[in-house]
């Protein structure tokens, strides 16, 4: 599966790309960012949500981002560059929908396992390991929720990554 059904509101954007010639990555980047902008306008509740017609309800987006992110490949290799992880973790910090904060773990997780020279340290540096401790410990966190981020965790726990971020 593509992560991204025919039902799912952004199939028709994706449909730009030339299977062909784009790398696996590249259409990772579509898809995550595209799941991570979503994600963001989600998180601030359904009534911050402007769109009225029914392919693009709130509960639709939502079933989709969740979709997506349970299809990708953890270990994807992207080609991403962050200054900080403020902006995904602020979705840790917030009441908000699962799909949201699955695709903010994801994220986390993901960088950290791909580049961790690079990401790990600012993974430490910006707060993220103890938001990912005390959501995994919330008495409701769901069970893909709590193992990505015990990935995660065991890897800013790693000896071998030191404190300075990799430039890349």
């Amino acid at each position: 599966s593509s992560g991204i059904n025919a039902e799912w509101p952004l199939r028709p954007g994706l449909r730009s790309y030339n299977k062909e010639s784009d790398s696996e990555c590249d259409i990772i980047e579509i898809r995550y960012s595209a799941a991570g902008i979503l994600s963001h306008i989600c998180s601030d509740g359904p009534d911050k949500w402007q769109f009225g017609d029914e392919e693009l309800s709130y509960n639709t987006v939502l079933k989709g981002i969740e979709e997506a992110v349970d299809s990708w490949n953890i270990n994807s290799k992207r080609s991403i560059n962050y200054k900080s992880f403020n902006p995904i973790l602020h979705i840790l910090k917030v009441d908000c929908p699962y799909p949201c904060k699955l695709w903010a773990v994801w994220a986390l997780t993901n960088l950290c396992q791909t580049k961790a020279g690079r990401f790990v340290p600012m993974l430490r540096r910006d707060g993220g390991v103890e938001l990912l401790n005390k959501l995994k410990e919330a008495p409701d966190c769901p069970d893909n929720i709590k193992r990505l981020s015990t990935i995660t965790i065991m890897k800013a726990y790693d000896p071998n990554i030191g404190p300075d971020i990799e430039e890349t």
